[in-house]
């Protein structure tokens, strides 16, 4: 069995996560799979943005991956949305340096397929550009009117004289598993599943 995991801030979180419910690991060598106190566990730590793609084509059994991460996927999804755990909270947020009478205001933003859903919602017309890096920087050198980006304190809008507008949607982490690797390994896959459920569950109470 392989669990992936996103490299970055939420690792030590999720890595705190696993070893509560007794799959511990050690990330430190520059093994890609690494090997897990369970026998015949595995993890690896990959780019957020491919997790789903490596779950949904059943190399990885299951994998924790953002919510705007699995917004943005049009493909069909080949795996289920499991368990919310509530880490990495932030929000998807719209904002811009100031409201736009433009008919047809640019958007930049990491999120495509987010935007669109959020802009046709409001039935406004607007044109997306995609950008991969620092969106804030889009509208203060004017290429876009808005950005549609993730949001934690507002302190990095701020600091660009950026006004957050409306929240989109909250966005956590989430666990998703394989449909055929549930089917296949459902026993050991579903006492995963109610450990993790449990440790959330006894977080919560604390």
């Amino acid at each position: 069995m392989l669990i992936v995991l996103p490299k970055g801030r939420l690792l030590p979180e999720l890595k705190n996560l696993l070893e509560k419910i007794g799959i511990s690991f050690n990330n430190s060598s520059r093994k890609l799979v690494i090997d897990t106190s369970i026998k015949g566990v595995k993890v690896a730590i990959l780019r957020s943005w491919d997790i789903p793609k490596f779950v949904n084509k059943g190399i990885a059994d299951m994998g924790f991956v953002g919510k705007d991460v699995l917004n943005e996927i049009e493909d069909e999804q080949n795996f289920y949305e499991s368990i919310d755990t509530k880490l990495g909270k932030c929000r998807l947020s719209l904002a811009s340096l100031k409201k736009t009478a433009s008919n047809k205001p640019v958007v930049a933003t990491k999120y495509p397929v987010s935007a669109k859903a959020f802009f046709a919602t409001k039935m406004q017309n607007v044109e997306i550009i995609n950008l991969k890096g620092a969106i804030e920087i889009a509208p203060i050198l004017g290429l876009s009117d808005y950005i549609v980006d993730l949001v934690q304190t507002g302190s990095t809008l701020k600091e660009n004289g950026l006004s957050e507008i409306e929240v989109i949607q909250n966005i956590s982490t989430r666990l998703i598993i394989n449909k055929s690797s549930f089917k296949t390994n459902n026993q050991k896959i579903q006492k995963i599943i109610f450990s993790i459920k449990d440790s959330l569950n006894a977080k919560v109470k604390n």
